[in-house]
């Protein structure tokens, strides 16, 4: 159902779609019409946006299989940003009128009035370092 709705909007004149996932921004599992469905519509010049549900936290693409295919597909981060924070953002970026979707993308992570945390100031994910260094020293398992 969700596929066409999405598929639906693409049809019309949104501009932006903001998704709320779980955790760093995972789906619950990839599944790849879906997937499919959101690199469609970024192609279609539809601003894809992932978002947590979380009340602390943040989007960190690229860290998990589900999303680094959401990052494949052209889905952008919207970091630590809270969900007014992002609307607000979206309203005027997209109000301005002198800016491409894929430029409003880039600047998603860009602080405009603090409502971002710069990306290199983010913590990193759980259990990273444990990972890197079991990852290091040859460990298979933690």
């Amino acid at each position: 159902m969700i596929q066409h709705i999405i598929q639906a909007a693409t049809q019309t004149q949104l501009k932006s779609l903001v998704l709320q996932l779980y955790g760093a921004g995972n789906l619950p599992t990839v599944k790849n019409d879906f997937i499919q469905i959101l690199a469609e519509a970024s192609d279609a010049g539809v601003l894809v946006v992932a978002s947590t549900q979380c009340f602390s936290g943040c989007v960190m693409m690229g860290y998990y299989a589900t999303g680094r295919a959401l990052l494949d597909a052209g889905v952008v981060s919207a970091n630590d940003m809270t969900l007014e924070a992002i609307t607000g953002k979206l309203a005027y970026l997209h109000g301005r009128g002198d800016l491409s979707s894929k430029e409003i993308g880039k600047l998603m992570d860009v602080s405009l009035r603090g409502e971002v945390t710069p990306v290199d100031a983010l913590p990193a994910p759980p259990l990273s370092s444990e990972f890197q260094r079991a990852s290091r020293s040859g460990k298979k398992y933690l």
